[in-house]
């Protein structure tokens, strides 16, 4: 079983905040990505959505998640589970969040009525 290394660790920025890849094909992962997001206080993701679901855990912080039309309070600890095709965002708070992610490998990254691409941390 092959062994990311930390210290590797590739990092991306999506809209100002920081993507750091922990697991996909290219560092050996199969079926699964795995990537940490860092938001910055008062930052937000962009409105985006997937062809498969994505689990995203809160690691410290607190953001508003917004899932379709719905605004969910997600505090550090608690887990959201996105279906594949629901349009969503998420944005932080007074203080900066850290979000731990995971999907399918090959999941795509769609913005409004674009096509849609796997992101370079899923690559």
């Amino acid at each position: 079983m092959p062994v990311a290394r930390s210290a590797d660790d590739p990092t991306y920025d999506l809209s100002g905040n920081t993507i750091t890849a922990f697991a996909s094909p290219s560092r050996g992962a199969t079926e699964t990505i795995m990537y940490r997001i860092d938001l910055p206080a008062g930052a937000a993701l962009p409105s985006h959505r997937h062809d498969h679901e994505e689990v995203l855990h809160l690691l410290s912080g607190a953001v508003t998640s917004v899932l379709g039309r719905e605004e969910h309070l997600v505090r550090a600890g608690d887990t959201v589970m996105i279906p594949a095709g629901m349009v969503h965002h998420a944005f932080a708070g007074d203080e900066a969040s850290v979000l731990l992610v995971a999907m399918p490998v090959g999941t795509l990254f769609i913005r409004d009525e674009e096509a849609g691409a796997i992101p370079p941390w899923g690559r």
